[in-house]
């Protein structure tokens, strides 16, 4: 459970530094750039869950004794830990981005969505009949409960597909 603890608190910090760094760079003031925003954090997010799930799995592997059994469903158990771990510390942090460093983003969230809107032809009363809906989809509660599930899913996903590599132990070295 330790690996399992370290890595998605990794996981979790690394994509918050990502979220910050475009807080810091101006990606989260300006509507026009949320979509730039969300695109660069994807990729990076991508990335730092691949990373912190295999080294999280290779990790345990090598810590698991060599008479005992490792396997895919070893594997597995040990991304959907680290993915499960993630998930909660990541939502600690987006409420708290939400609610105290950036209380703002759900505007500029809102803001963005009426521009797509727009430039896909909807009238502004169609926009306003849509924006209660959409201002409950931006509080910080919401947004992190909506977070968790979203985050643990795609890392669930990711889990189980670099279980298959990482399944098998690495194959020892004639001497």
């Amino acid at each position: 459970m330790k690996t399992s603890l370290t890595y998605g608190f990794i996981m979790a910090l690394g994509t918050s530094l990502v979220s910050l760094a475009l807080f810091f760079l101006g990606f989260h003031d300006d509507p026009a750039k949320v979509q730039t925003s969300q695109n660069i954090s994807m990729v990076l997010n991508t990335a730092i869950a691949i990373i912190c799930i295999v080294l999280g799995m290779r990790e345990k592997r090598a810590l698991t004794p060599a008479d005992k059994n490792w396997g895919y469903g070893s594997a597995l158990g040990t991304g959907l830990m680290v993915s499960l771990w993630g998930a909660l510390f990541a939502t600690l942090y987006t409420y708290c981005y939400f609610a105290l460093i950036n209380p703002a983003m759900g505007d500029v969230i809102y803001q963005a969505q009426v521009l797509k809107m727009e430039e896909a032809g909807m009238s502004s009363a169609d926009i306003a009949r849509a924006e209660p809906i959409m201002r409950k989809w931006m509080s910080p509660v919401v947004i992190t409960i909506m977070g968790f599930f979203m985050i643990f899913i795609f890392n669930v996903l990711i889990s189980f597909i670099a279980a298959i590599f990482v399944k098998n132990r690495p194959a020892a070295i004639a001497a």
